[in-house]
């Protein structure tokens, strides 16, 4: 038997979308400024030497205020526009706009062998990745599921899992389930409307959690 306990939490927060949209803009402020000090570094050697990386000097430069720019572009979006930029397809629109960029800045830093930046751009690219599936999904409710193996919390949970034996109470009362662990954990969420009664619910994790308390660990003290 599974019993599936969907949460009023939502999925998607705001903060956590305005948040990573920001530490991108970050990302960029700090790139631009390396390249340019890169720039400032050139152009302040012996003639001889800068004649030698003047296409650094031109194309630092370049890159440097476009970056700049796009950066300030999103910033003031992100800022100004931020309600606007809740709006789904805005978003989709923009973390695309960001991936591209990622990947365009890893794929450069790969090539000139700059490992740390490769490695921070590639990362970024990934959890932009990630948080476009993860949008997707806003309408789809965060659930816990229940069954004689254990319960399984969230996803954006800390706990992957919660083992019977670990479980000491679990109540389901207006609306709120609560988890009381034996080393004294609690867990608490918000939970909708179910396909079940909780008596019928109560009962079931009464009795696994009555058929675990001898699996426990009784030097565990």
């Amino acid at each position: 038997m599974t019993f599936e306990l969907p949460l009023t939490e939502d999925r998607v927060k705001p903060h956590q979308v305005t948040a990573l949209h920001l530490f991108v803009v970050l990302t960029m402020l700090i790139t631009a400024s390396v390249i340019m000090v890169s720039y400032y570094a050139v152009s302040h050697m012996p003639e001889d030497k800068a004649l030698a990386h003047r296409s650094l000097l031109y194309y630092g430069l370049a890159a440097s205020l476009a970056i700049y720019a796009v950066s300030a572009i999103l910033l003031i979006i992100i800022l100004v526009k931020n309600k606007w930029l809740q709006k789904p397809v805005n978003n989709l629109i923009l973390r695309i706009v960001e991936l591209l960029l990622m990947l365009v800045f890893a794929a450069y830093a790969w090539s000139v062998g700059v490992i740390v930046p490769a490695i921070i751009f590639t990362l970024l690219a990934g959890a932009i990745v990630f948080a476009i599936n993860w949008e997707r999904k806003k309408d789809t409710p965060l659930t816990i599921l229940v069954d004689k193996e254990g319960i399984k919390p969230p996803v954006n949970s800390r706990k992957r899992f919660i083992e019977w034996p670990e479980v000491e109470h679990v109540l389901l009362r207006f609306g709120t389930l609560t988890i009381n662990c034996a080393d004294n954990r609690m867990y608490q969420w918000n939970v909708g409307n179910t396909m079940f009664e909780p008596e019928v619910f109560e009962v079931f994790c009464i009795r696994q959690v009555d058929k675990a308390r001898e699996q426990r660990d009784k030097n565990d003290w």
